[in-house]
């Protein structure tokens, strides 16, 4: 029986070594060898656990995605797509795990509403923007260094990578420092390149910000494990 329980132990460990070498989430790993209904709490939660707003049923979140400039023409309209992206994903993921408060992101439309009615909104500080937009949080993400291609392939391999920096402010603290800061880098496919051969660019690039979508708001809401060990490549 001892024999048993090392070689099971073992096999364990074993597997949770080789998933790592590939890129995996080793608490997301650790999630999925132990309990398949386990949740990978959130780094940076966009949820009210004490205070007057902690029996609020809706969050509101208001989001504003810039890219820097001198980026690969294929990434022209990314900040958008990005934003869409996470705009619809935030609140599926939030339901999955069925957490009491329901997470509301505003949406594209809303955002340049204001933008367009506030021509000096870059000015404004990110608290006084959310608090005209009645946003309880705000996610303001930079992207820089993106690309979809490995360096000196001359574009025959994807290798999509991405920097992202991120501010969250809790819109009832006012003018002042964000809550949390965090910088993102980020990488697709996480187990190496890609033949280029194998899909278009538009594909492609679409799969890589769905893919830094997902990796962004696991930071902001807790969140279960995939079905496959290698979740998200």
């Amino acid at each position: 029986m001892n024999k048993t329980y090392r070689w099971a132990r073992r096999a364990v460990w074993g597997t949770l070594a080789v998933v790592c070498t590939i890129g995996c989430n080793p608490l997301t790993t650790i999630a999925f060898l132990t309990h398949k209904d386990a949740k990978i709490p959130a780094e940076f939660p966009l949820t009210y656990k004490e205070g007057p707003k902690k029996d609020k049923e809706e969050i509101i979140v208001a989001l504003f995605v810039t890219q820097g400039t001198g980026q690969s023409y294929e990434f022209a309209g990314a900040d958008t797509a990005l934003a869409n992206e996470i705009i619809k994903r935030l609140p599926e993921m939030v339901k999955e795990t069925k957490q009491k408060q329901k997470l509301t992101v505003l949406s594209s439309a809303q955002v340049n509403k204001f933008k367009m009615k506030n021509p000096n909104w870059k000015l404004m500080h990110p608290a006084e923007r959310g608090k005209q937009l009645g946003a309880d949080f705000v996610l303001e993400i930079h992207l820089e260094k993106m690309s979809l291609f490995q360096p000196g392939s001359q574009n025959s391999f994807y290798e999509g990578r991405a920097d992202a920096t991120v501010d969250m402010y809790d819109v009832e603290d006012g003018p002042g420092e964000p809550k949390h800061t965090y910088s993102q880098g980020f990488a697709h496919p996480k187990t190496g390149f890609r033949d280029a051969s194998t899909k278009p660019v538009s594909a492609f690039r679409r799969e890589f910000l769905e893919n830094l979508a997902v990796e962004l708001c696991r930071r902001h809401v807790e969140f279960k494990p995939g079905i496959g060990i290698a979740d998200g490549h």
